[in-house]
């Protein structure tokens, strides 16, 4: 059986369940973003409290059991009641938890989660020990022996680790692929970028690409002029006929439009052999220095987002490392997503091998585009 580590966070997730937030939408230049409306001085009454495990490194730690795969976990808990509660949730996943390391005056990260009227949520998050990783924490023995390691937000002063992690899995020709946070991608991008010599695969979603391309050009001249694209949505030379939001327009930043093949491009040039692009309900782009391939999300009745990246990250690699095509790997993340979000909580939609198997894999809504 293949040996699987994840790295990253952990947290106790509190949903306060009620019918919904209201929301307002606001349309400014260029974009549409939606507030949560919480009226100042009034109590509002919630239905219920439900509790998860939480964090990228649990939760992505228990889709690569699940999927078949003898998997431990390294992340920082605090030595307190959710600290157990995170710790009692993988063992019954049957997690190998001897690596998770446990701070004596930091507390356990804890999610606060509220959902609106259209099931989109708001987080409130509280990163305690998650923020706190060290190199001392990491047990490089393990690394040594393991078949692949997936590494996920590693938030303030943990990510620092990142780079001695990814040199010393590349010195042991160990496969590494990331999925990071947004508040890694903005703050700690340069760590980020000096890395991805050492990494194979990096995850992100459409926000975390756009963040990470604003701090690159924010923190290097060249970046702005590599990544830009006109105004206009010719961002390939190929006919824009049929192709998928990101593909055929560009993302903004202020008077900054990012092309998302530009992108793909810069991200490889700087080491990762694939690139993924997770774009919610308009589907999912994988890059490599061929091809990019693209699929459509698969309709869901959508309960809780909260997980939804974590499970089709996870899912992608398990499946290149069970040795499936990248074709294969794309859809069945995108299967294992859909179930996901169809629950609340990140971890009780997570899909088996044998469930996973049964699934049906279909070609038939998948695009390929050649990178130019």
């Amino acid at each position: 059986m293949k040996k699987v580590l994840t790295i990253g966070g952990s947290t106790k997730d509190i949903y306060l369940s009620n019918q919904g937030v209201d929301y307002m939408s606001i349309t400014q230049k260029n974009c549409n973003i939606k507030y949560m409306l919480l009226k100042s001085g009034d109590k509002i009454e919630v239905e219920n409290i439900l509790y998860f495990s939480g964090g990228g490194a649990t939760n992505s730690a228990a889709s690569f059991k699940r999927l078949g795969f003898d998997t431990s976990c390294i992340s920082k808990i605090g030595n307190d009641e959710s600290g157990k509660f995170v710790i009692n949730e993988l063992e019954k996943e049957n997690i190998n938890i001897q690596n998770i390391i446990k701070s004596e005056d930091k507390n356990t990260g804890t999610s606060f989660v509220i959902n609106t009227l259209e099931r989109e949520r708001t987080i409130f998050a509280y990163r305690g020990a998650n923020g706190y990783l060290e190199k001392k924490d990491i047990p490089f023995n393990i690394i040594k022996n393991t078949d692949q390691i997936y590494i996920t937000s590693l938030s303030h002063e943990s990510s620092k680790v990142l780079p001695d992690i990814v040199k010393f899995t590349h010195e042991n020709n160990i496969p590494v692929a990331i999925n990071p946070g947004t508040s890694q991608l903005s703050h700690g991008s340069q760590t980020l970028k000096e890395s991805l010599k050492y990494i194979d695969t990096i995850i992100m979603n459409s926000d975390e690409a756009k963040t990470f391309m604003i701090a690159l050009i924010e923190n290097d001249k060249n970046y702005k002029e590599t990544l830009k694209s006109s105004r206009q949505n010719k961002l390939n030379s190929e006919s824009t006929e049929n192709k998928p939001t990101l593909l055929d327009s560009p993302l903004r930043h202020m008077d900054y439009y990012f092309s998302i093949w530009k992108f793909f491009k810069e991200v490889m040039h700087m080491g990762p052999k694939t690139v993924v692009i997770t774009d919610g309900a308009n589907g999912v782009y994988v890059a490599n220095n061929k091809q990019i391939f693209y699929h459509p999300s698969i309709k869901t009745d959508v309960v809780d987002t909260l997980g939804a990246g974590d499970s089709f990250g996870s899912c992608f690699v398990a499946s290149i490392l069970a040795e499936y095509s990248t074709e294969e790997a794309l859809i069945r993340g995108i299967i294992n997503s859909s179930s996901v979000i169809s629950k609340f909580g990140a971890k009780p939609g997570l899909l088996t091998k044998e469930e996973l198997d049964k699934k049906k894999i279909d070609f038939s809504l998948l695009q390929k585009f050649k990178l130019n």
